[in-house]
């Protein structure tokens, strides 16, 4: 009895340690939910902000890039044009050659005719042949060398284009590439904006789901056989879920009945105030936040009250004198503690354990250490009991032994002293049978008497008294 006692009263002390550390760990928790909340859009912020400067840097890029092959394609057009103002120029010199060709023509021809007609009538027309055939060798000149010029002049002109087609190519793709960027990112934009109004219709719709009732309560009870099982615990064989008594006020069917050893359980019932703490998370300003989070924490009281009314431990004779509220969110109890520092004290007060998926855990994991210990002790006792019957037992048989040991030993004497009358009385009248001619013609063989006598059994002190006087 002490032992349970004692047993009990660590389970108690363990489960309030583990209340207020499940109740800081919660605080904590809260806090950290928030700042890992703050922590993704941040993160989510800053993603689509490096979005964005990659995009910008992309499009500084491509203006570079772009200010870069406008400054190359006005550097190849002055060059194109100056390539075309030479070739003009040689064109221009070229028709300057070419009119002082025709104007030298013209004035050979009239001083050859001049000359001619004065001095050289007979070779007049030899003369004016070789005159025309050296007009027409300079003529040929220049023409080729014009023909050169416009050759080098459009070998100049023509990588300067090629050059220029492809930076106008390039910029295009560049340009290109950039739109398709910029779509890209509208995209994600839009997609982001689609999932998080998906988030939003299926969090507003978890939240009226969980404004029901029937919803919280059977929430409630999977969260409590969760962890239950979580920690361990078998239904049917270490808790048992939904068990009900009479009593003068009606019936009361607690959620979970934990059965712990030495025959002893404890009544768990799950409650879900989610009402005020739902309004809390909706709230448009602090003041409202506030008010929600009070109404919170005075329904967790009020849900005390209610359990502690119940007085399951006069119900079930087995249980301590107190009942375990479990609450499915370490978030819940938090913010109720946060609003009503004395609840948890009153709570005990009220013999009502308030308890969270943590605590509870480290409950139901000291039932199952006691379990353990439990069988422990009875594997111990079973084995005690075994080891004194196998002693009681392996008595008996050394007894069964000396008797067997003491029958052969009196096996022996008496034969013995049948062969030693044999030899002395019977075997000399018999082997005289044979001097008489009446005998089989067998021999008669001796008969040895036994020497060896059976071991005798000692017990332990008499061996160990015996080696002490041999030594």
């Amino acid at each position: 009895m002490g032992d349970n006692v004692l047993l009990i009263v660590g389970v108690i002390a363990g489960a309030i340690a583990g209340g207020v550390v499940g109740w800081l760990w919660a605080a904590n928790r809260t806090r950290r939910q928030q700042a890992v909340r703050l922590q993704d859009l941040e993160r989510h912020s800053a993603a689509l902000e490096g979005s964005a400067v990659a995009v910008r840097e992309e499009l500084q890029r491509g203006r570079e890039t772009v200010d870069r092959l406008q400054a190359e394609l006005r550097t190849v057009t002055a060059e194109k044009a100056d390539a075309e103002a030479r070739a003009s120029e040689s064109r221009a010199g070229l028709e300057e050659q070419k009119r002082l060709l025709e104007e030298a023509k013209v004035r050979l021809t009239e001083a050859f005719r001049a000359l001619a007609a004065d001095t050289l009538k007979s070779s007049n027309e030899d003369f004016l042949r070789l005159a025309e055939q050296r007009f027409k060798t300079l003529t040929q000149e220049a023409a080729g060398e014009l023909e050169a010029r416009k050759t080098a002049v459009g070998a100049l002109v023509q990588p300067l284009q090629q050059a220029l087609d492809a930076y106008q190519q390039e910029a295009r793709a560049l340009e290109e590439k950039r739109l398709r960027e910029i779509s890209g990112v509208g995209r994600q934009l839009t997609e982001v904006a689609q999932a998080q109004t998906a988030l939003q219709r299926e969090t507003s719709n978890l939240v009226n789901a969980l404004r029901a009732p029937q919803v919280r309560g059977r929430w409630g009870e999977i969260a409590l056989r969760k962890t239950a099982e979580l920690a361990g615990m078998t239904k049917h064989c270490d808790f048992s879920e939904q068990e009900s008594v009479q009593t003068e006020g009606g019936r009361l069917r607690p959620d979970m009945v934990v059965h712990l050893p030495a025959k002893r359980d404890i009544v768990v019932d799950a409650k879900v105030a989610l009402n005020g703490y739902l309004e809390a998370l909706e709230a448009a300003n602090p003041e409202q936040r506030e008010a929600a989070l009070t109404r919170h924490a005075q329904q967790v009281r009020m849900h005390v009250r209610r359990l502690a009314s119940k007085e399951y431990w006069n119900q079930f004779p087995q249980a301590p004198d107190f009942v375990v509220l479990f609450i499915p969110g370490e978030a819940f109890f938090a913010a109720a503690m946060e609003r009503d520092p004395d609840l948890l004290q009153d709570a005990l007060a009220s013999q009502v354990l308030i308890a969270t998926p943590t605590t509870f855990i480290g409950l139901l994991l000291t039932a199952a250490y006691g379990w353990r210990q439990e069988q422990v002790a009875e594997n111990a006792q079973r084995i005690s009991e075994l080891g004194r019957q196998v002693h009681e037992r392996l008595a008996i048989l050394i007894e069964h032994f000396a008797g067997v040991g003491k029958s052969l030993e009196k096996s022996v004497e008496a034969y013995n002293r049948a062969v030693g009358s044999l030899e002395t009385r019977v075997l000399p009248a018999a082997r005289r049978f044979p001097e008489l001619d009446s005998g089989s013609g067998k021999p008669i063989p001796g008969l040895d008497p036994i020497v060896q006598t059976p071991r005798v059994l000692v017990s332990r002190s008499d061996a160990e008294g015996a080696d002490e006087v041999t030594g």
